[in-house]
C-alpha cells in the first residue's frame, strides 16, 4: 500500500467543532452492529450486521479529508432534502484503498425508505451487507506511518492464521479530537469466507 501525505490538522479542527457540536452522540450502540466471534492476539474476528452509511469521495483533491468531512457534516446537519438533523455515531469509517473514502454510520431508526435524500449529488447513501471483519485496535491521534504500521501487523496475524482477506483496509475512528488519552481507532479488513 502506497503511503500518501495527508495533512491531519485542518481534519483534528473540524472534527473538534463537529463533535463539540453533536457530542459524538452514538445513537446506535456498537453492540448493536457487531458480534465478536474469536480473538486471535491483539485482532478480533467481528461479525457485523447490515449497517446504512452515507459516504462521500473527494475526486478533486483525495488528500483533502477535511473537505470530505465537512460535505458530510453539512448532509447531517440539515443539507437535506427535509433539513433534518441527524445524529453523529461512531466510529467514522475511512477507505484506505478507495481514495480514502469516507462513510458515516446512520442511525438505526434510518433505513433507505425514511433517510432524507442529500442535496449534493455526490453523496452516496450505501447498505452494507452482513460481513466478517478483522480489527487491530491501537491508540493516540492516527497518522499514515500508524496506519501503515497497524495494517501490517493485521496482514501479518491473518496469514500466520491462514484467515483469508480481502486486502482493502478500512481506518475506524471512535474519538472526537479533543480527547488526548484512552483515544480508539481501528483497522479493519473484511473476511473471506472459505468454501468448506
Amino acid at each position: 500500500m502506497k503511503i500518501k501525505k495527508i495533512t491531519y490538522f485542518p481534519i483534528i479542527i473540524l472534527l473538534g467543532m463537529f463533535f463539540l457540536n453533536s457530542l459524538f452522540s452514538n445513537s446506535q450502540s456498537l453492540n448493536d452492529t457487531y458480534n465478536v466471534l474469536k480473538k486471535v492476539g491483539k485482532v478480533e474476528l467481528r461479525e457485523y450486521q447490515p449497517l446504512l452509511f452515507v459516504s462521500y469521495k473527494n475526486n478533486y483533491d483525495i488528500d483533502n479529508q477535511n473537505s470530505s468531512f465537512r460535505v458530510l457534516a453539512d448532509y447531517i446537519f440539515g443539507a437535506n432534502e427535509t433539513q433534518e438533523k441527524i445524529a453523529m455515531t461512531s466510529p467514522v469509517v475511512i477507505n484506505l484503498d478507495n481514495d480514502r473514502e469516507m462513510l458515516f454510520r446512520m442511525p438505526k431508526k434510518y433505513d433507505r425508505n425514511n433517510l432524507p435524500k442529500p442535496k449534493n449529488d455526490d453523496i452516496k447513501i450505501i447498505t452494507s451487507k452482513k460481513i466478517i471483519k478483522a480489527t487491530i485496535r491501537y491508540s493516540g491521534y492516527t497518522n499514515e506511518k500508524k496506519e501503515y504500521n497497524m495494517i501490517k501487523e493485521l496482514k501479518k496475524v491473518l496469514s500466520e492464521n491462514n484467515i483469508k482477506h480481502t486486502n482493502q483496509f478500512e481506518l475506524f475512528v471512535y474519538d472526537p479530537p479533543y480527547k488526548p488519552f484512552n483515544r480508539r481507532n481501528e483497522i479493519s479488513v473484511n473476511i473471506i469466507k472459505s468454501s468448506n
